[in-house]
């Protein structure tokens, strides 16, 4: 069965968020982490718009499915050229958007396979927890670079580390195979 998902708005203010029930699927991590390339995997679509150059979403991104499913492009952390005043007032939103948000069914928080969990990372899980903590899920991103033992070795220790320590499930994923996606997609679609 085809889905079309399709974009809905963009937005800059807790108070033009969508007004319904519709579950909601956070997409979030670090700038660079392969976040927008993965909606267009999960969605079959070109539908986020991807960029080399990281912290290019600069709102918060709705993507819906009829009237069934939205994913919601954050904004990726860690890195900016955005001034001052308007990344406090995305971190601003976010923040509102977590804590009051009821149409939060699952958040994504994605982490590139090669470099394991920053400082950055950890403390937003910890964050998360205090709101949305089962909601809460590891997609470990471009595991198609992970190519030697140490590599390998290293990737095994972050997934236990999200089992065990951060108490998350999680997924290894990588758009180049369509396994690791079909998989992320199933889940994604039982929300």
């Amino acid at each position: 069965m085809v889905r079309y998902w399709k974009f809905i708005d963009e937005v800059h203010e807790y108070i033009n968020l969508p007004n319904d029930n519709i579950p909601e699927i956070v997409f979030w991590g670090r700038s660079n982490v392969g976040k927008s390339s993965l909606i267009n995997s999960v969605t079959k679509s070109t539908i986020a718009r991807t960029s080399k150059v990281p912290g290019r979403t600069r709102a918060l991104i709705f993507f819906q499915l009829s009237d069934k499913l939205r994913i919601v492009d954050f904004p990726g952390y860690g890195y900016s050229t955005i001034s001052k005043k308007d990344e406090f007032k995305l971190e601003n939103l976010i923040d509102q958007y977590l804590r009051k948000r009821l149409n939060i069914s699952k958040l994504f928080l994605l982490i590139d396979s090669l470099h394991g969990f920053k400082k950055s990372d950890e403390r937003i899980i910890s964050e998360l927890d205090n709101f949305i903590k089962d909601k809460v899920f590891i997609i470990f991103t471009k595991n198609d670079r992970v190519k030697n033992k140490k590599q390998k070795y290293l990737l095994e220790q972050y997934n236990l580390k999200a089992e065990k320590e951060f108490n998350k499930k999680f997924f290894n994923t990588s758009i180049k195979q369509a396994d690791t996606i079909i998989l992320l997609e199933k889940f994604l679609m039982n929300s």
